[in-house]
Formats: structure tokens, sequence, C-alpha cells
């Protein structure tokens, strides 16, 4: 065996780097201080850039979440997926809320979007108003460089919303009292129910964090893009796409979306690009899978951003909810746990090896938790372009109520910053 190829070897099984794609691109790789050669003999280190950690840089430097911060709503208002825009040294946040009183069993009839204002960006957010009524969920909101905030939003109009505030009034208090009937284990509730109603996708947009909105335009065609792919439960759409992604200068869209397919309805992500934003016609999902993972895959993609490395090299980012272990119908519940992927062309994307964060929370007031469920991340970035804060929406299980609630809400977290 030659030297170069046991060299090789060594560093595909080792924490060394011969270029920045090594470092997932969120940093350099560096050799003695300057950026590594390109030669197989000289491997390098990564030196990650702010925010980021870990041999490959593929894990967020977070720092401790403030104990008052985030979106939590009086009594225990139930709140999902917060994403963040800075407009004129305020913070907003358009989240889905789940009205009636319900948790997030409830989200294919009771969501709504929410947008709350805060002073910083970890908040505390307050509540502010109501952008979409029911039914609206998979709240993504970004930036177009001329200026328009654009909101993508999974919805259908006139969908009336379940009230959870009686005796069992929630679907997961109303499967407890079932467990305690039938002496037996019950399977928990599934998104496919027969009363969720068609998960299309639309867009809305404004030049003013108040409005006022556009009026809904589809963008996605769930009976057509998203529908049972292998007709295992006859349901017109079992997924919601979690539509995001960025804007670019020319006015051209490159999203992330994912789709049910594989024989066991596994949720896959997807490419999806328009050449313009604002016309409906040009958007085209892409059928092909990004990739293809283990269980259900990957779903929730964040916002997408973009870095450019010391040789200008540039790069797309996303975050993911990864469900490679198991799926949220299942009865050991979701993965708590994301991952980063990054794409040199926007259409090719590699996937972690490393979770980017776990279930584990811990605040400023040195105080900890372990969440249940921890998913629907966006990030938050800079006028410079570099993330300064992860927010998740967060599931405990107890929640603050009686044990079982699908209470959830949205926290906010910061990241480190380096030098």
């Amino acid at each position: 065996m030659s030297r170069i190829l046991c060299l090789l070897l060594a560093w595909r099984g080792s924490a060394a780097c011969i270029t920045a794609v090594d470092c997932a691109m969120n940093g350099e790789c560096v050799h003695g201080g300057s950026p590594a050669a390109v030669d197989p003999q000289l491997p390098g280190e990564c030196a990650c850039s702010a925010g980021w950690k870990g041999a490959h840089c593929e894990v967020l430097d977070l720092a401790p979440s403030p104990r008052a911060g985030g979106l939590r709503l009086p009594h225990n208002g139930s709140t999902w997926g917060g994403s963040i825009i800075e407009w004129n040294g305020t913070w907003h946040m358009y989240a889905s809320h789940m009205v009636g009183g319900c948790g997030l069993d409830e989200w294919t009839t009771n969501s709504e979007v929410l947008h709350a204002v805060a002073e910083q960006p970890g908040g505390p957010y307050e509540a502010r108003d109501v952008v979409l009524p029911t039914w609206a969920h998979d709240t993504n909101a970004i930036v177009a460089p001329t200026g328009e905030i654009v909101i993508f939003v999974t919805g259908k109009a006139g969908v009336v919303p379940r009230n959870c505030t009686g005796p069992g009034g929630g679907a997961r208090q109303q499967q407890q009292q079932q467990q305690q009937q039938q002496q037996a284990p019950t399977p928990p509730p599934t998104p496919n129910a027969p009363h969720a109603p068609p998960k299309d996708s639309y867009m809305i947009w404004a030049t003013s964090p108040e409005g006022p909105w556009s009026e809904p335009v589809m963008v996605i065609n769930s009976t057509k893009w998203n529908s049972d792919y292998f007709n295992k439960t006859g349901h017109i759409a079992t997924c919601d796409t979690n539509l995001n992604g960025i804007i670019r200068d020319d006015g051209s869209l490159r999203g992330l979306w994912r789709r049910c397919e594989t024989d066991q309805l596994y949720t896959i992500p997807h490419t999806l690009f328009a050449s313009d934003w604002r016309d409906a016609s040009s958007y085209a999902p892409d059928p092909h899978p990004l990739f293809v993972l283990g269980g259900s895959g990957a779903e929730d993609p964040s916002n997408v951003w973009v870095t450019q490395s010391a040789d200008g090299t540039e790069a797309y980012h996303a975050l993911f909810h990864d469900e490679q272990a198991t799926r949220c119908m299942l009865p050991t519940g979701c993965s708590a746990n994301g991952r980063h992927a990054f794409s040199l062309d926007g259409r090719a994307w590699r996937y972690a090896n490393e979770d980017a964060w776990t279930r584990n929370v811990s605040f400023d007031d040195g105080s900890t938790l372990t969440a249940n469920t921890r998913a629907r991340p966006h990030v938050l970035l800079d006028k410079s372009g570099r993330l300064t804060h992860l927010s998740t929406g967060l599931e405990m299980g107890a929640g603050g109520g009686a044990a079982g609630s699908d209470y959830v809400w949205t926290l906010v977290t910061p990241l480190h910053g380096k030098d």
C-alpha cells in the first residue's frame, strides 16, 4: 500500500481536513495556522467560524438561552417554530400558534400564524397580531433583497378549529382516557387523520412586518406533489411540505421542501427552484430526493443562508430536524436532535454526520432541561451574515401542565461568537 493511500485512509477516519468542504463550509482547513494546501500528504485541521464547533464544524456552538426569552404565551398557549427577522432594530417573530387551548396534537386544525415582537433577538417576544387565521402552519419568513418580507406557509381557508379547553378536549387527552378505559396502550394519533385538510403551500408578502399582507398564492399543490406517494392511506395529502429557502439578488428562489415517499411514507427532503419568487408559475419542485436517510429521514428545513470560504467558494446552508431514528407517530416519539447540511450549487447537498443540537437546553440562570421534542429550526443572522441565534420549538411532555400534555413553546438560543 502506498504512503499516500495510507495517509488518505488515516485522514478519512480522523478529524483532519484538506479543504473547507471537509469543514462543512463552516470554517477553514488550516495547516500550521494558514489555509491547508490541497495536498493529501498535508492534511490540516478545521478552524470553525463563529457559531460552530466540532472536528468538522458541524455542531452549533450554543450559548445559554435566556430563561425569560423566546415566545411563551399566557395560560400555556402553544407556539411552534418561530421564524425571526430583524427590522430597524426590532425583532419580529412569525410562529404557528395553536388556538382553542390546544397543543401541537391539533396542529392540522388549530394552527394560525402569529406575529410577535421583541426588543432583543433572544426575546422575550410579545404577541402582536394574527397574520393568517386557522388553518395555517409551517410558518417560514425570509426577507427578499428588495426588502419584502415573504412568508411561506401550509394552509387552507375555512378550517374550523377544535376546542381543547373542555374535559378531554385534546387528542392526547382523549387518547389517555381511552388507554385508562381499555387498560392497554393505543397508538398515538397520526397526522393522516381523515379530518386533516389538504396541505397546500402558499406564499404571502408585505413591505412591513405589520403588513398589510398580500393574498395567499399557492406555490405547491399538495395533491400533485405531496400526496400519499405509494397510495398507502388513500388520503389527499399526507405531508406538509415545510417549504423554506433563500431569495437571491436576482429575485430567484432556492428552496427546500419535504415529500412523503418510500413504502413507509417516510419524509424525504427535496429542492425547489423559482426564477421569480413573486411568480407562482415559476416554482418548480424537484422530484429527486436530496438525500435518503434511515427512518423518517429529515424534515423542517430552516431558512437557507450563504457563506463564502477564503478561496471564494460559495456554499448554501440549512438546518434540519433529524428523524433518522424514528417517526413522530411511533410510540417512541420524535427525535429531538437536528443536523446541518450544505451545498456548493444549491442542488447537491451533503448531510452532516454529527448532531448540530440535541434535546438538552441550558439557561442563563444555570438551570437546564431535557426536551421531549426540539424541532422546527430557524436561524437568525446579523448584517454581516454571521449566525447569531437558533430558534426551535420545544415540547416538554409535561409542559407545565398534566403529564403527557402536548404543550409546546418557542425557544431562542444565542450562539457563541469568536473574534
